[in-house]
């Protein structure tokens, strides 16, 4: 049985959160908060609302296609729309990513916080591996939330439990929510607190 010293309820909820592959090994790594911006894309949408395509401006003001993330989509990529929108026609696209810029204003890296406020990268070249994750590490932290309310209504601290205990409270709570939802709705849940539309 590993006990876990008194310390910061956060930090030792952290420990057991899934993230993301992440080039970043260390935290002091991690960008620092200057260095982060909103993604700012504007996206074309249908009558019923729904993004169809996204676009950023350049360094030059020029419209550019890119993805939901900021990537540029080029003239061989099967989205790729030959005719510019007007900037008049577009709507502001909201999402709550972060990313790190390099000097032609192009995303190097990409970020979102969680609702400890932790920094997590998301890693998009493996889509489909990545969106399973991301459904995993939305999973395990509404179950913390859930098991982290649970102590707290008992007035318990969390570091009066071992990490056995907690983690087998943490996938009970999983297994719960797993029962609750079925898996399309997860995966429109999971991409929903990241503000990127589900494309099913």
């Amino acid at each position: 049985m590993t006990k876990i010293k008194k310390r910061n309820e956060l930090s030792i909820f952290n420990d057991f959160r899934i993230k993301p592959p992440t080039t970043s090994i260390d935290i002091k790594d991690y960008p620092k908060e200057k260095d982060l911006h909103s993604l700012q894309l504007l996206c074309k949408v249908d009558k019923n609302n729904k993004p169809t395509s996204w676009w950023k401006k350049n360094i030059n003001g020029k419209l550019t296609q890119v993805n939901q993330l900021g990537e540029v989509v080029f003239s061989g990529d099967k989205d790729f729309e030959k005719k510019t929108p007007l900037e008049s026609s577009l709507k502001k696209n909201k999402s709550k990513i972060l990313v790190t810029l390099n000097k032609y204003n192009i995303p190097v890296t990409w970020w979102f916080k969680d609702k400890s406020n932790e920094l997590i990268q998301i890693n998009i070249k493996e889509k489909d591996l990545n969106t399973k994750l991301h459904i995993k590490a939305w999973l395990r932290n509404k179950a913390i939330d859930i098991v982290s309310l649970e102590i707290r209504t008992m007035k318990n601290k969390a570091y009066e439990y071992t990490n056995e205990e907690l983690e087998k409270m943490i996938k009970t709570e999983e297994k719960k929510l797993k029962s609750k939802w079925i898996k399309k709705g997860l995966r429109i849940g999971a991409l929903a607190s990241l503000g990127i539309p589900s494309i099913i």
